[in-house]
Protein backbone atom coordinates (compact mmCIF):
# COMPACT_ATOMS: atom_id res chain seq x y z
CA UNK A 1 0.00 0.00 0.00
CA UNK A 2 1.53 3.26 -1.14
CA UNK A 3 1.72 6.66 0.45
CA UNK A 4 -1.32 8.50 -0.80
CA UNK A 5 -0.98 10.94 -3.64
CA UNK A 6 -2.47 14.39 -3.76
CA UNK A 7 -5.90 14.14 -5.38
CA UNK A 8 -8.34 16.92 -6.24
CA UNK A 9 -8.32 20.26 -4.40
CA UNK A 10 -7.36 22.09 -7.61
CA UNK A 11 -9.46 25.16 -6.75
CA UNK A 12 -8.17 25.33 -3.18
CA UNK A 13 -4.58 24.95 -4.35
CA UNK A 14 -5.01 27.74 -6.88
CA UNK A 15 -6.51 29.95 -4.20
CA UNK A 16 -3.57 29.26 -1.89
CA UNK A 17 -1.07 30.14 -4.60
CA UNK A 18 -2.97 33.32 -5.43
CA UNK A 19 -2.92 34.31 -1.77
CA UNK A 20 0.87 34.25 -1.86
CA UNK A 21 1.58 35.49 -5.35
CA UNK A 22 -1.26 37.97 -5.73
CA UNK A 23 -0.65 41.72 -5.98
CA UNK A 24 -1.65 42.42 -2.37
CA UNK A 25 -0.03 39.30 -0.87
CA UNK A 26 -3.10 38.68 1.28
CA UNK A 27 -2.79 35.55 3.42
CA UNK A 28 -5.17 32.60 3.69
CA UNK A 29 -6.13 30.11 6.40
CA UNK A 30 -8.03 26.88 5.78
CA UNK A 31 -10.13 25.42 8.59
CA UNK A 32 -11.67 21.97 8.74
CA UNK A 33 -12.10 18.76 10.68
CA UNK A 34 -9.21 16.48 11.60
CA UNK A 35 -7.92 14.48 8.64
CA UNK A 36 -9.78 16.48 6.00
CA UNK A 37 -6.51 17.23 4.19
CA UNK A 38 -5.57 20.69 5.47
CA UNK A 39 -1.93 19.87 6.19
CA UNK A 40 -1.40 18.12 2.87
CA UNK A 41 -2.94 21.03 1.00
CA UNK A 42 -0.64 23.47 2.82
CA UNK A 43 2.43 21.36 2.04
CA UNK A 44 1.49 21.10 -1.64
CA UNK A 45 0.95 24.84 -1.82
CA UNK A 46 4.30 25.62 -0.19
CA UNK A 47 6.14 23.07 -2.38
CA UNK A 48 4.96 24.89 -5.48
CA UNK A 49 6.57 28.19 -4.39
CA UNK A 50 9.94 29.32 -5.70
CA UNK A 51 12.63 29.57 -3.03
CA UNK A 52 14.42 32.16 -5.17
CA UNK A 53 11.43 34.47 -5.08
CA UNK A 54 10.17 33.73 -1.57
CA UNK A 55 11.77 33.24 1.84
CA UNK A 56 9.67 30.34 3.05
CA UNK A 57 9.34 29.09 6.61
CA UNK A 58 7.08 26.17 7.43
CA UNK A 59 5.96 25.63 11.01
CA UNK A 60 3.99 22.71 12.50
CA UNK A 61 2.57 23.71 15.87
CA UNK A 62 1.88 20.93 18.35
CA UNK A 63 0.57 20.31 21.83
CA UNK A 64 4.12 19.61 23.07
CA UNK A 65 5.30 23.17 22.30
CA UNK A 66 2.06 24.98 23.18
CA UNK A 67 3.25 25.68 26.74
CA UNK A 68 6.72 26.96 25.76
CA UNK A 69 7.35 30.64 24.92
CA UNK A 70 8.02 30.79 21.16
CA UNK A 71 7.85 26.99 21.13
CA UNK A 72 5.61 27.08 18.09
CA UNK A 73 8.25 28.97 16.08
CA UNK A 74 11.27 27.08 17.40
CA UNK A 75 11.97 25.88 13.85
CA UNK A 76 12.24 29.48 12.64
CA UNK A 77 13.96 31.57 15.30
CA UNK A 78 17.65 31.38 16.27
CA UNK A 79 18.48 29.38 19.37
CA UNK A 80 20.32 32.25 21.10
CA UNK A 81 17.80 34.95 21.98
CA UNK A 82 19.15 38.25 23.31
CA UNK A 83 18.90 38.77 27.06
CA UNK A 84 17.27 41.67 28.85
CA UNK A 85 14.68 42.55 26.17
CA UNK A 86 11.06 43.23 27.04
CA UNK A 87 8.37 41.00 25.47
CA UNK A 88 7.73 43.68 22.84
CA UNK A 89 11.47 43.94 22.22
CA UNK A 90 11.74 40.19 21.64
CA UNK A 91 8.92 40.34 19.08
CA UNK A 92 10.70 43.18 17.23
CA UNK A 93 14.00 41.28 17.39
CA UNK A 94 12.38 38.14 15.95
CA UNK A 95 10.81 40.06 13.07
CA UNK A 96 14.15 41.74 12.28
CA UNK A 97 15.84 38.33 12.21
CA UNK A 98 13.34 37.03 9.66
CA UNK A 99 13.72 40.15 7.53
CA UNK A 100 17.52 39.77 7.46
CA UNK A 101 17.29 36.08 6.57
CA UNK A 102 14.78 36.87 3.79
CA UNK A 103 17.43 39.00 2.09
CA UNK A 104 14.93 41.04 0.13
CA UNK A 105 12.64 38.16 -0.80
CA UNK A 106 8.98 38.14 0.19
CA UNK A 107 8.43 36.31 3.48
CA UNK A 108 5.99 33.39 3.41
CA UNK A 109 5.16 31.89 6.82
CA UNK A 110 3.16 28.64 6.61
CA UNK A 111 1.73 27.46 9.94
CA UNK A 112 0.05 24.07 10.26
CA UNK A 113 -2.37 23.74 13.20
CA UNK A 114 -2.08 27.39 14.16
CA UNK A 115 -4.62 26.87 16.95
CA UNK A 116 -1.82 25.11 18.90
CA UNK A 117 0.55 28.09 18.89
CA UNK A 118 1.75 29.42 22.23
CA UNK A 119 0.79 33.07 22.99
CA UNK A 120 4.19 34.66 22.14
CA UNK A 121 4.37 32.74 18.85
CA UNK A 122 0.81 33.74 17.98
CA UNK A 123 1.65 37.38 18.69
CA UNK A 124 4.72 37.19 16.44
CA UNK A 125 2.65 35.62 13.62
CA UNK A 126 0.23 38.54 13.86
CA UNK A 127 3.13 41.00 13.73
CA UNK A 128 4.62 39.27 10.66
CA UNK A 129 1.23 39.37 8.90
CA UNK A 130 1.24 43.17 9.27
CA UNK A 131 4.57 43.52 7.48
CA UNK A 132 4.30 44.81 3.91
CA UNK A 133 6.57 42.14 2.46
CA UNK A 134 5.11 39.11 4.30
CA UNK A 135 2.27 36.66 3.73
CA UNK A 136 0.94 34.26 6.36
CA UNK A 137 -0.88 31.06 5.34
CA UNK A 138 -1.98 28.22 7.58
CA UNK A 139 -4.51 25.70 8.83
CA UNK A 140 -6.88 25.47 11.79
CA UNK A 141 -8.89 22.61 13.21
CA UNK A 142 -12.61 23.13 13.71
CA UNK A 143 -13.88 23.17 17.26
CA UNK A 144 -10.55 24.13 18.85
CA UNK A 145 -9.79 27.21 20.97
CA UNK A 146 -7.94 29.69 18.75
CA UNK A 147 -5.39 32.17 20.22
CA UNK A 148 -6.64 35.74 20.05
CA UNK A 149 -3.73 37.02 17.88
CA UNK A 150 -4.52 34.33 15.30
CA UNK A 151 -8.24 35.06 15.37
CA UNK A 152 -7.42 38.72 14.85
CA UNK A 153 -5.75 37.91 11.54
CA UNK A 154 -9.10 37.69 9.73
CA UNK A 155 -11.03 40.03 12.00
CA UNK A 156 -8.39 42.67 11.23
CA UNK A 157 -8.69 41.81 7.52
CA UNK A 158 -5.10 40.59 7.20
CA UNK A 159 -5.94 37.11 5.87
CA UNK A 160 -8.93 35.27 4.44
CA UNK A 161 -10.50 32.34 6.27
CA UNK A 162 -11.99 29.48 4.23
CA UNK A 163 -13.64 26.20 5.21
CA UNK A 164 -12.06 23.15 3.59
CA UNK A 165 -14.89 20.88 2.48
CA UNK A 166 -14.69 17.06 2.25
CA UNK A 167 -13.52 15.44 -0.97
CA UNK A 168 -16.22 14.73 -3.52
CA UNK A 169 -17.13 11.14 -4.53
CA UNK A 170 -14.98 11.20 -7.67
CA UNK A 171 -11.89 12.53 -5.86
CA UNK A 172 -12.42 10.11 -2.98
CA UNK A 173 -12.63 7.17 -5.39
CA UNK A 174 -9.46 8.41 -7.11
CA UNK A 175 -7.65 8.65 -3.79
CA UNK A 176 -8.81 5.15 -2.87
CA UNK A 177 -7.44 3.73 -6.12
CA UNK A 178 -4.19 5.61 -5.51
CA UNK A 179 -3.80 4.23 -1.99
CA UNK A 180 -4.37 0.65 -3.19
CA UNK A 181 -2.44 1.13 -6.43
CA UNK A 182 -5.21 -0.38 -8.50
CA UNK A 183 -8.91 -0.28 -9.43
CA UNK A 184 -11.53 -0.93 -6.77
CA UNK A 185 -14.84 -2.73 -7.14
CA UNK A 186 -17.61 -0.14 -7.60
CA UNK A 187 -19.69 -1.34 -4.65
CA UNK A 188 -16.69 -1.46 -2.34
CA UNK A 189 -15.54 2.00 -3.42
CA UNK A 190 -19.01 3.44 -2.88
CA UNK A 191 -19.32 2.11 0.67
CA UNK A 192 -15.79 3.15 1.65
CA UNK A 193 -16.42 6.61 0.24
CA UNK A 194 -19.66 6.93 2.22
CA UNK A 195 -18.03 5.73 5.44
CA UNK A 196 -15.10 8.10 5.06
CA UNK A 197 -17.42 11.04 4.22
CA UNK A 198 -14.72 12.54 2.02
CA UNK A 199 -12.10 12.55 4.80
CA UNK A 200 -8.75 11.32 3.39
CA UNK A 201 -7.27 10.28 6.73
CA UNK A 202 -10.40 8.36 7.67
CA UNK A 203 -10.41 6.68 4.27
CA UNK A 204 -6.82 5.54 4.70
CA UNK A 205 -7.51 4.16 8.19
CA UNK A 206 -10.54 2.28 6.88
CA UNK A 207 -8.44 0.74 4.12
CA UNK A 208 -5.65 -0.18 6.55
CA UNK A 209 -8.13 -1.78 8.96
CA UNK A 210 -9.85 -3.71 6.16
CA UNK A 211 -6.50 -4.91 4.80
CA UNK A 212 -5.21 -5.97 8.21
CA UNK A 213 -8.37 -7.97 8.84
CA UNK A 214 -8.18 -9.72 5.43
CA UNK A 215 -11.49 -8.08 4.51
CA UNK A 216 -9.92 -6.39 1.49
CA UNK A 217 -8.74 -8.75 -1.25
CA UNK A 218 -7.50 -8.40 -4.80
CA UNK A 219 -8.88 -10.67 -7.51
CA UNK A 220 -7.82 -10.37 -11.14
CA UNK A 221 -6.31 -6.99 -10.35
CA UNK A 222 -9.50 -5.50 -8.79
CA UNK A 223 -9.78 -4.78 -5.07
CA UNK A 224 -12.96 -5.85 -3.28
CA UNK A 225 -14.09 -5.26 0.30
CA UNK A 226 -16.29 -7.80 2.09
CA UNK A 227 -18.07 -4.97 3.90
CA UNK A 228 -17.14 -6.20 7.36
CA UNK A 229 -15.74 -3.33 9.39
CA UNK A 230 -12.69 -3.89 11.55
CA UNK A 231 -12.12 -1.19 14.16
CA UNK A 232 -8.34 -1.14 14.41
CA UNK A 233 -6.80 0.79 17.35
CA UNK A 234 -5.59 3.58 15.07
CA UNK A 235 -9.07 3.95 13.55
CA UNK A 236 -10.70 3.93 16.97
CA UNK A 237 -8.27 6.55 18.25
CA UNK A 238 -9.03 8.76 15.27
CA UNK A 239 -12.76 8.53 15.89
CA UNK A 240 -12.25 9.15 19.60
CA UNK A 241 -10.36 12.34 18.72
CA UNK A 242 -13.23 13.51 16.57
CA UNK A 243 -15.84 12.69 19.22
CA UNK A 244 -13.83 14.26 22.04
CA UNK A 245 -14.70 14.29 25.73
CA UNK A 246 -18.39 13.83 26.53
CA UNK A 247 -20.35 14.93 29.55
CA UNK A 248 -22.71 12.27 30.96
CA UNK A 249 -25.70 14.06 29.43
CA UNK A 250 -24.19 14.35 25.95
CA UNK A 251 -22.97 10.75 26.14
CA UNK A 252 -26.54 9.64 26.88
CA UNK A 253 -27.70 11.49 23.75
CA UNK A 254 -25.04 9.93 21.54
CA UNK A 255 -25.61 6.42 22.89
CA UNK A 256 -29.39 6.57 22.46
CA UNK A 257 -28.99 7.76 18.88
CA UNK A 258 -26.31 5.12 18.23
CA UNK A 259 -28.72 2.32 19.16
CA UNK A 260 -31.92 3.94 17.88
CA UNK A 261 -31.11 5.92 14.75
CA UNK A 262 -33.04 7.21 13.01
CA UNK A 263 -34.67 8.45 16.20
CA UNK A 264 -37.46 11.00 16.29
CA UNK A 265 -36.39 14.31 17.78
CA UNK A 266 -39.44 14.33 20.04
CA UNK A 267 -38.61 10.90 21.44
CA UNK A 268 -35.04 11.94 22.10
CA UNK A 269 -35.98 15.13 23.94
CA UNK A 270 -38.45 13.12 26.04
CA UNK A 271 -35.64 10.81 27.13
CA UNK A 272 -32.82 13.31 27.80
CA UNK A 273 -32.34 16.99 28.56
CA UNK A 274 -33.01 19.15 25.46
CA UNK A 275 -29.89 21.20 26.27
CA UNK A 276 -27.75 18.07 25.92
CA UNK A 277 -29.32 17.39 22.52
CA UNK A 278 -28.48 20.95 21.46
CA UNK A 279 -24.90 20.57 22.69
CA UNK A 280 -24.46 17.30 20.77
CA UNK A 281 -25.76 18.96 17.61
CA UNK A 282 -23.53 22.02 18.06
CA UNK A 283 -20.47 19.78 18.46
CA UNK A 284 -21.26 17.98 15.23
CA UNK A 285 -21.98 14.64 16.91
CA UNK A 286 -25.57 14.35 15.72
CA UNK A 287 -27.59 15.83 12.88
CA UNK A 288 -31.31 16.58 12.70
CA UNK A 289 -32.91 15.87 9.33
CA UNK A 290 -36.44 16.30 8.02
CA UNK A 291 -38.14 13.07 6.91
CA UNK A 292 -41.73 13.48 5.73
CA UNK A 293 -43.42 15.21 8.66
CA UNK A 294 -40.99 13.92 11.27
CA UNK A 295 -37.68 15.35 12.45
CA UNK A 296 -35.22 12.47 12.76
CA UNK A 297 -31.91 12.45 14.58
CA UNK A 298 -28.90 10.56 13.26
CA UNK A 299 -25.25 10.44 14.21
CA UNK A 300 -23.17 12.88 12.20
CA UNK A 301 -20.91 10.04 11.07
CA UNK A 302 -21.74 6.30 10.77
CA UNK A 303 -18.45 5.31 12.41
CA UNK A 304 -19.44 7.16 15.58
CA UNK A 305 -22.17 4.58 16.01
CA UNK A 306 -19.80 1.67 15.41
CA UNK A 307 -17.46 2.87 18.15
CA UNK A 308 -20.19 3.77 20.65
CA UNK A 309 -22.04 0.48 20.21
CA UNK A 310 -18.93 -1.69 20.49
CA UNK A 311 -17.66 0.10 23.57
CA UNK A 312 -20.96 0.26 25.43
CA UNK A 313 -21.14 -2.29 28.29
CA UNK A 314 -23.65 -5.10 27.80
CA UNK A 315 -25.74 -4.06 30.79
CA UNK A 316 -26.04 -0.47 29.57
CA UNK A 317 -26.72 -1.63 26.03
CA UNK A 318 -29.68 -3.68 27.22
CA UNK A 319 -30.97 -0.80 29.34
CA UNK A 320 -30.75 1.62 26.41
CA UNK A 321 -32.58 -0.78 24.09
CA UNK A 322 -35.34 -1.32 26.63
CA UNK A 323 -35.64 2.45 27.08
CA UNK A 324 -35.94 2.97 23.33
CA UNK A 325 -38.69 0.38 23.10
CA UNK A 326 -40.52 1.99 26.00
CA UNK A 327 -40.30 5.45 24.42
CA UNK A 328 -41.74 4.30 21.11
CA UNK A 329 -44.49 2.30 22.80
CA UNK A 330 -45.53 5.37 24.77
CA UNK A 331 -46.11 7.50 21.68
CA UNK A 332 -47.59 4.63 19.70
CA UNK A 333 -46.15 2.58 16.87
CA UNK A 334 -47.43 4.85 14.13
CA UNK A 335 -45.22 3.78 11.26
CA UNK A 336 -44.90 0.37 9.75
CA UNK A 337 -41.24 0.05 10.74
CA UNK A 338 -41.98 0.96 14.37
CA UNK A 339 -43.40 -2.47 15.23
CA UNK A 340 -40.30 -4.23 13.98
CA UNK A 341 -37.94 -1.81 15.72
CA UNK A 342 -39.72 -2.18 19.07
CA UNK A 343 -39.72 -5.96 18.78
CA UNK A 344 -35.99 -6.09 18.03
CA UNK A 345 -35.19 -3.72 20.91
CA UNK A 346 -37.30 -5.82 23.28
CA UNK A 347 -35.66 -8.99 22.03
CA UNK A 348 -32.11 -7.66 22.31
CA UNK A 349 -32.73 -6.14 25.74
CA UNK A 350 -34.22 -9.35 27.16
CA UNK A 351 -37.60 -7.69 27.85
CA UNK A 352 -39.67 -9.40 25.12
CA UNK A 353 -42.80 -10.76 26.79
CA UNK A 354 -45.59 -9.94 24.33
CA UNK A 355 -46.03 -12.98 22.09
CA UNK A 356 -48.53 -11.24 19.82
CA UNK A 357 -46.18 -8.35 19.12
CA UNK A 358 -43.30 -10.74 18.43
CA UNK A 359 -45.45 -12.78 16.05
CA UNK A 360 -46.61 -9.70 14.16
CA UNK A 361 -43.01 -8.50 13.90
CA UNK A 362 -41.83 -11.93 12.74
CA UNK A 363 -44.47 -11.97 10.01
CA UNK A 364 -43.37 -8.49 8.94
CA UNK A 365 -39.71 -9.53 8.80
CA UNK A 366 -40.65 -12.70 6.86
CA UNK A 367 -42.61 -10.61 4.36
CA UNK A 368 -39.40 -8.65 3.77
CA UNK A 369 -37.47 -11.89 3.21
CA UNK A 370 -35.34 -11.25 6.29
CA UNK A 371 -35.32 -14.92 7.27
CA UNK A 372 -32.72 -14.72 10.09
CA UNK A 373 -34.60 -11.92 11.88
CA UNK A 374 -37.98 -13.54 11.29
CA UNK A 375 -36.62 -16.79 12.76
CA UNK A 376 -35.33 -15.01 15.89
CA UNK A 377 -38.64 -13.22 16.46
CA UNK A 378 -40.82 -16.28 15.86
CA UNK A 379 -38.68 -18.42 18.15
CA UNK A 380 -38.86 -15.72 20.84
CA UNK A 381 -42.66 -15.72 20.49
CA UNK A 382 -42.69 -19.49 20.97
CA UNK A 383 -40.47 -19.15 24.06
CA UNK A 384 -42.92 -16.72 25.71
CA UNK A 385 -45.87 -19.10 25.29
CA UNK A 386 -46.84 -18.08 21.78
CA UNK A 387 -48.15 -21.62 21.40
CA UNK A 388 -49.48 -23.09 18.21
CA UNK A 389 -49.48 -19.85 16.21
CA UNK A 390 -45.82 -19.21 16.96
CA UNK A 391 -44.88 -22.81 16.15
CA UNK A 392 -46.78 -22.70 12.86
CA UNK A 393 -45.07 -19.47 11.73
CA UNK A 394 -41.63 -20.58 12.93
CA UNK A 395 -41.95 -23.92 11.13
CA UNK A 396 -42.97 -22.15 7.92
CA UNK A 397 -39.97 -19.80 8.18
CA UNK A 398 -37.59 -22.68 8.93
CA UNK A 399 -38.77 -24.61 5.91
CA UNK A 400 -38.31 -21.50 3.77
CA UNK A 401 -34.78 -21.30 5.17
CA UNK A 402 -34.11 -24.93 4.13
CA UNK A 403 -34.21 -26.26 7.70
CA UNK A 404 -37.06 -28.81 7.48
CA UNK A 405 -35.83 -31.07 10.29
CA UNK A 406 -36.00 -28.19 12.77
CA UNK A 407 -39.43 -27.26 11.42
CA UNK A 408 -40.75 -30.75 12.16
CA UNK A 409 -39.32 -30.62 15.70
CA UNK A 410 -41.06 -27.28 16.32
CA UNK A 411 -44.41 -28.58 15.07
CA UNK A 412 -44.16 -31.80 17.08
CA UNK A 413 -43.36 -29.79 20.23
CA UNK A 414 -46.88 -28.30 20.21
CA UNK A 415 -48.80 -31.34 18.99
CA UNK A 416 -50.08 -32.14 22.49
CA UNK A 417 -51.45 -28.61 22.89
CA UNK A 418 -53.89 -28.87 19.95
CA UNK A 419 -57.48 -28.93 21.22
CA UNK A 420 -59.60 -28.22 18.14
CA UNK A 421 -60.08 -29.72 14.72
CA UNK A 422 -59.42 -26.35 13.13
CA UNK A 423 -55.95 -26.18 14.56
CA UNK A 424 -55.39 -29.90 13.96
CA UNK A 425 -56.16 -29.41 10.26
CA UNK A 426 -53.78 -26.43 10.08
CA UNK A 427 -51.10 -28.40 11.92
CA UNK A 428 -51.49 -31.31 9.50
CA UNK A 429 -51.30 -28.96 6.53
CA UNK A 430 -48.08 -27.28 7.64
CA UNK A 431 -46.47 -30.51 8.76
CA UNK A 432 -47.44 -32.22 5.53
CA UNK A 433 -46.00 -29.36 3.53
CA UNK A 434 -42.70 -29.59 5.41
CA UNK A 435 -42.56 -33.38 5.11
CA UNK A 436 -43.43 -33.50 1.43
CA UNK A 437 -41.56 -30.49 0.09
CA UNK A 438 -38.84 -30.14 2.70
CA UNK A 439 -37.99 -33.78 3.48
CA UNK A 440 -39.29 -35.33 0.20
CA UNK A 441 -41.30 -37.98 2.06
CA UNK A 442 -43.68 -39.64 -0.43
CA UNK A 443 -45.74 -41.20 2.38
CA UNK A 444 -46.91 -37.75 3.50
CA UNK A 445 -50.21 -37.90 1.57
CA UNK A 446 -51.24 -41.21 3.15
CA UNK A 447 -50.24 -39.98 6.63
CA UNK A 448 -52.34 -36.84 6.25
CA UNK A 449 -55.35 -38.86 5.05
CA UNK A 450 -55.00 -41.23 8.00
CA UNK A 451 -54.73 -38.41 10.51
CA UNK A 452 -57.60 -36.59 8.84
CA UNK A 453 -59.94 -39.47 9.54
CA UNK A 454 -59.42 -38.82 13.24
CA UNK A 455 -60.91 -35.34 13.03
CA UNK A 456 -64.36 -35.03 14.57
CA UNK A 457 -67.41 -33.36 12.96
CA UNK A 458 -68.05 -29.69 13.70
CA UNK A 459 -71.83 -29.08 13.58
CA UNK A 460 -72.95 -25.64 12.56
CA UNK A 461 -76.73 -26.21 12.63
CA UNK A 462 -78.93 -27.41 15.47
CA UNK A 463 -79.75 -31.07 15.00
CA UNK A 464 -76.51 -31.94 13.25
CA UNK A 465 -75.01 -34.70 15.38
CA UNK A 466 -71.27 -34.46 16.08
CA UNK A 467 -70.90 -38.19 15.63
CA UNK A 468 -72.29 -38.34 12.09
CA UNK A 469 -69.76 -38.97 9.34
CA UNK A 470 -71.89 -37.13 6.74
CA UNK A 471 -74.88 -34.82 6.68
CA UNK A 472 -76.60 -32.23 4.50
CA UNK A 473 -75.53 -29.23 6.60
CA UNK A 474 -72.66 -26.83 6.00
CA UNK A 475 -70.50 -28.12 8.84
CA UNK A 476 -66.97 -29.50 8.58
CA UNK A 477 -66.49 -33.29 8.63
CA UNK A 478 -63.17 -35.06 8.20
CA UNK A 479 -61.70 -31.81 6.88
CA UNK A 480 -64.33 -31.73 4.10
CA UNK A 481 -67.57 -29.77 3.72
CA UNK A 482 -70.80 -31.75 4.25
CA UNK A 483 -73.36 -31.74 1.48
Amino acid sequence: MSRWGFVGRADELDRLRSAVGGPDGRGLFFSGTAGIGKSRLLREGVAALSSERYAIWSVAASATTAALPFGGLVQVLPADQPQGLSPAGILRWALDVLQRQAAGRRIVLAIDDAHLLDPPSAALVHLIARAENATVIGTLRNGEQIPLPIRALWTDDLVDLAELSPLGPADTAGLLAGILEGPVDAGSADRLCRLSTGNPLLLRELVLAAGAGSELTRTYGVWKWTGRLELAPSLTDLIDTRIGQLTPGVRAVVELVAFGEPLGLRLLTDAVAPTDVETAEERGLISVVQHDRRLNVRLAHPLYGEVMRRRCPVSRTRRLQARLAELLEQVGKRRRDDLLRVAVWRLDSGTAQDATMLLDAAAQAFARYDVPLATRLARAALDVDGGFDAAELLATILMFGDRPDEAIEVLDSVAAEIRSDRRRSRWLTVRGMVSYWGLSQDSTVEEIAEDGEKLTTWPTRPGCAPSRRSCDCTGWTSARRCG
